[in-house]
Formats: C-alpha cells, structure tokens, sequence
C-alpha cells in the first residue's frame, strides 16, 4: 500500500477574479505533488474556492445578483486554471458543494457531541476587507491601514466556538514526535505557538 501524502492551497474568496498570486501558489503546490507521486505516494492534491463571507455577499449586491448565482460564476472561472495551467489531479472543492456540507456538518455534529463546540457572547471591531478581527494597535486613528476608506464594524453577537484547547497539549506531542508532520519545517513553529 503506497504511503498516502496531502497537499492542499488556501482556498481563495470569490469575490475576485482569479490572480498571480493564487496561480502561484497551486502551481507550487501542483510541483509538490507530482514529485511526491514521482516517489511513490499516494497523494490527495486539494485545492478549490471558498464562497461564504461578507466580502462575496457584498460584490453580489453590487453586481446585482443572489450570492448563490454569483459564487456559481465564479467558481468557474477558478476551475479554468486547472486544464489552463495543466494542473496534475487536483480534487476541486467549493464551500457550497453538497459534499462539502455534509462533510462540514458531520464535523460539527462529532465536536458538538464530544463537548469541543460551545456558545458564548462576543464583541470584536471586524474590517470586511480584510475579513479579520482587528486589535486597537492594528488599527491607525480608528481604521484598517490596509482599506482606510472602509468603516471599522463592531460586531456584538453570540457565537459557536471550538474548544481548542483540548487539543493543545495533544498536538504538541505529535510534533514533537513526528517532526517532519508539518512541512514546511519553518510552518512548524508557527503551527506550535
């Protein structure tokens, strides 16, 4: 039985034609997984879009469609890099895909089961074009340095969160045991703290 080995990109946003960039970074991963399978893995070649988030609702307002038809749209035009930059095998996957879903909500339903997922109120200032959290050092006079014509939102909800902590000390014996699970070795240390 071959040796099985995964590679996966980010998964980009939609609300965006493709660019350099995401091209890039498959073709890297693209390398990495024809030399594997030169070697003799089994290799499971991940790549493919994600379709949710506040950015791609707001460029399907703005374009004068439902997010679903919009997302649908450009999916495709993410697919097209496969045959165009004569991609090796990869495995497609959109965030709105059934299998997808499904695969998510199981997910959920085993972390729910096992005490890994609870709810609790929060309070963060969110910059859309970023779509992250931002810190008060992060911002300049009340803004995102990266999209200053953007306004800060505050967002105050209850939320699902996933008991990551239960995972700490486990992990950390893996890669301490295995230092060679996390490639590149530099990701490492990121991946510990």
């Amino acid at each position: 039985m071959k040796k099985p080995f995964y590679i996966t990109t980010t998964l980009p946003y939609v609300n965006a034609d493709p660019h350099i960039g995401f091209a890039m970074e498959v073709i890297r991963a693209d390398i990495i997984a024809r030399w594997k399978r030169e070697q003799g893995f089994e290799v499971f070649f991940n790549t493919g879009t994600d379709e949710r988030g506040a950015k791609i609702f707001e460029v399907a307002k703005k374009a004068g469609q439902k997010p679903q038809v919009y997302v649908n749209e450009a999916a495709k035009k993410f697919q097209t890099l496969i045959p165009l930059l004569n991609l090796s095998e990869p495995n497609f996957i959109r965030t709105t895909d059934l299998p997808h879903i499904k695969a998510a909500g199981e997910f959920w339903r085993i972390c729910a089961q096992n005490g890994h997922i609870y709810k609790k109120p929060y309070k963060i200032k969110y910059c859309v074009g970023c779509e992250l959290e931002k810190t008060d050092s992060e911002l300049v006079n009340g803004q995102c340095p990266l999209h200053p014509t953007r306004k800060i939102e505050e967002i105050e909800e209850e939320n699902y969160f996933f008991r990551f902590s239960a995972f700490q000390k486990p992990l950390l014996a893996l890669y301490e045991k295995y230092p060679d699970f996390v490639v590149p070795a530099e990701r490492l240390s990121e991946i510990k703290s």
